[in-house]
């Protein structure tokens, strides 16, 4: 782990932090059956999981959905999430990892699309709300995909001093609008190869996610002032 250089490392939520997946999984496929479809495989759903979630119904319908067909898929996953959520667990090596990077004297916040709300109060269930500077959930409209910029100027951060961890495609390229150094995780919602194809790092596990911060972030790269990163 970097030592000499201060850094701020944006953790994703879900798939992430949140070992979920198999909620994700039991949510989709208890909302298909709501909605008449069949159940979708662990591997079927990887590979179609996308954002805007519009896309992904569209890949499973073989067809451009309605609003009202989507608002219900939405609206019912949305409905099983919550009741199967608490049995997840966090992902292996956390919180230690969220000790260790702060103890090296690195900041840390989370940044999902998970409803805000919804997101703080899992993560004070979980324990975890005094290992990050900043806490930040998706608000109404819901939006297509991670705020990265908007969430680090929140915080005055260098996008140059940051790296994101997450488990999709799509944070890689919500990481890559930003200037932001990403590492993906495997373990989580996407399919290892799609993560591969991006030519970010992949990591099989989260320590090994924030080991690579080191070779994908010059140690030249020095970040900000840590006490404007706000309470760890």
């Amino acid at each position: 782990m970097v030592e000499k250089s201060r850094l701020h490392l944006v953790w994703d939520w879900n798939g992430t932090v949140l070992n979920d997946f198999d909620v994700a999984m039991r949510s989709t496929n208890s909302s298909f059956r709501d909605f008449g479809l069949p159940e979708i495989t662990a591997a079927r759903y990887r590979a179609l999981l996308r954002t805007p979630v519009r896309g992904f119904y569209a890949a499973v319908l073989g067809r451009d959905p309605s609003d009202e067909e989507c608002d219900f898929l939405e609206s019912s996953f949305h409905t099983y999430y919550p009741l199967y959520e608490k049995e997840a667990a966090l992902s292996s090596g956390l919180p230690d990892l969220f000790r260790q990077w702060h103890d090296a004297g690195h900041t840390q916040s989370l940044l999902s699309l998970y409803p805000h709300d919804e997101l703080v109060a899992a993560v004070e269930r979980h324990g975890l709300t005094s290992y990050f500077a900043l806490v930040q959930g998706a608000a109404p409209p819901d939006p297509e995909q991670k705020a990265v910029a908007d969430h680090l100027s929140v915080l005055k951060v260098d996008p140059a001093a940051a790296v994101l961890i997450g488990d999709l495609v799509d944070d890689a390229h919500a990481a890559g609008r930003a200037g932001v150094s990403v590492v993906l995780y495997s373990g989580g919602w996407g399919a290892p190869a799609d993560l591969a194809a991006t030519g970010a790092p992949v990591a099989d596990s989260l320590a090994e996610a924030v080991e690579l911060i080191d070779s994908h972030l010059p140690s030249s790269q020095v970040a900000f002032d840590l006490g404007r990163g706000g309470r760890i």
